[in-house]
C-alpha cells in the first residue's frame, strides 16, 4: 500500500623581469628554500595551509574532516589579471593545465616533477583545484568537467593573489611576488588551497521506538532530481555547477555496488542507511520499501520543501513505530546547526 508522510530536517553545519642577485638573508635556510634568497634560481610553484572547509575521512562518498588526505585533485595554474581570466592565448598562460595531484597526508599539494613559475615575470597566475579528477573540456575560455551525481562529493578551490605595496607594487602569483613575500615571512600570501563542498548530502537513518524484528527497510530513493552535473573549475564563471539529466537515486547497501539491495532493521538506537549526495534543492522527495516479515511490502512517499544549500548535511532519521505507523525526523549529526522536528503520521 502507498501512505505518504511528513518530513522533517535539520541542516547539519557545514556541513578561501629583474636582475639575478642573491639576497644578504638573515639565517640559512632549507636547501629546497634557497630560491628565496638566490634570485638565480628558479621559484617553485608551492601551497600552503592546504585544506578544505570541512575534509577527508571518506564516508559513504562524502568527504569529512579538515585536511585533504589522499585525494586525487585536479589543479590548473592559468595567467589572469586581478583574477580575471586572461589565459586566451595559451601558451604560458596555461603554467598548469588540470595536473593530477594526490594530496599527501598532512593535504599538501606536491608536483612531481616540479613546476617552476616564469622567470620573466610578465605573467601572473590564478589557482584553481577541483575534486575527483576528471578529463575537463575547453570552451570560449572556461574548463569544466562533468560528474555523474548521487555517490561522490565534489569539491572546489580557487586562490587569487593578494596586490600589496606602492612602490613596487607586488601582484601575483608569479616569481618576484612569491620570493619577497616569503623573504617577508608572509606566508599567508603564498597561494593556498582550501576547498568547498559544491553539492548537498542527505544522510538516513532508521529508528524504531520499540525493538522491531519484523520490518526492515529494502528500498530507499530520492525521486526527481538531476543527475548529471557540470562544474566550472576556471573561466568567467568559475565554481559554478549547472545540472541535468532529471531521474532518481537509490540508496546502495554499497555505494560502490550499483543496484546493492538494502536489508536494514530499524532500532531504538539508530542505523545507518546511507547517504546520497546531490544538487542544492528546493524540494527533496523520496520513497521508502517497508518489507514485512511475511513478505508484504509497503511503500512510503514523502516530500518536503525547504532550502537545501551546498555544503550541508541534511539528516533525515526514519521512524518505524509499528507496520501502520512511521514518521521522518531529524537527527543529530557531528555538523548539527540547527535543530527541527519531524511529524508522525499513523
Amino acid at each position: 500500500m502507498k501512505r505518504t508522510i511528513v518530513l522533517g530536517l535539520a541542516a547539519l553545519a557545514v556541513i578561501a623581469g629583474c636582475s639575478k642577485t642573491v639576497v644578504e638573508q638573515p639565517a640559512a635556510p632549507a636547501d629546497n628554500d634557497a630560491w628565496v634568497y638566490d634570485e638565480t634560481l628558479p621559484v617553485p610553484v608551492a601551497f600552503v595551509a592546504p585544506g578544505l572547509t570541512l575534509t577527508k575521512a571518506e564516508v559513504a562518498g562524502a568527504i569529512e574532516g579538515s585536511v585533504m588526505n589522499g585525494l586525487d585533485i585536479g589543479v590548473f595554474g592559468l595567467a589572469t589579471n586581478d583574477g580575471v581570466p586572461a589565459w586566451e592565448n595559451g601558451g604560458d598562460a596555461f603554467l598548469i593545465h588540470n595536473t593530477k595531484v594526490t594530496t599527501g597526508e598532512d593535504g599538501s599539494v606536491t608536483f612531481d616533477p616540479a613546476v617552476y613559475y616564469p622567470s620573466d615575470n610578465d605573467l601572473n597566475y590564478s589557482f584553481y583545484a577541483y575534486y575527483p579528477h576528471r578529463q575537463t573540456i575547453y570552451t570560449d575560455g572556461a574548463f569544466t568537467v562533468d560528474f555523474s551525481l548521487g555517490y561522490t562529493d565534489v569539491l572546489w578551490a580557487e586562490e587569487h593573489a593578494i596586490t600589496f605595496g606602492t612602490d613596487p607594487v607586488y601582484r601575483g602569483f608569479n616569481a618576484t611576488y612569491c620570493r619577497y613575500v616569503k623573504q617577508i615571512g608572509r606566508y599567508d600570501l603564498m597561494p593556498a588551497l582550501n576547498f568547498q563542498h559544491m553539492l548537498t548530502a542527505f544522510r538516513f537513518v532508521a529508528k524504531s521506538t520499540t525493538e522491531l524484528s519484523n520490518i526492515k527497510i529494502t528500498k530507499l530513493k530520492v525521486l526527481n532530481i538531476n543527475t548529471r552535473a557540470t562544474l566550472e573549475v576556471a573561466g568567467p564563471d568559475a565554481g559554478t555547477m549547472t545540472y541535468s539529466q532529471p531521474g532518481e537515486r537509490f540508496v546502495y547497501a554499497d555505494p560502490a555496488v550499483a543496484n546493492s539491495a538494502l536489508d536494514v532493521t530499524p532500532t531504538i538506537a539508530g542505523v545507518e542507511v546511507g547517504t546520497l549526495i546531490l544538487e542544492p534543492a528546493t524540494t527533496v522527495e523520496v520513497e521508502v520499501t517497508l518489507q514485512l516479515d511475511n513478505g508484504t511490502t509497503n511503500t512510503v512517499t514523502a516530500s518536503l520543501d525547504g532550502n537545501f544549500v551546498a555544503g550541508h548535511r541534511y539528516a533525515l532519521t526514519l521512524t518505524v513505530r509499528s507496520p501502520e505507523e512511521v514518521d521522518l525526523s531529524t537527527s543529530l549529526d557531528p555538523w548539527v546547526d540547527e535543530g527541527g522536528s519531524g511529524e508522525t503520521i499513523g
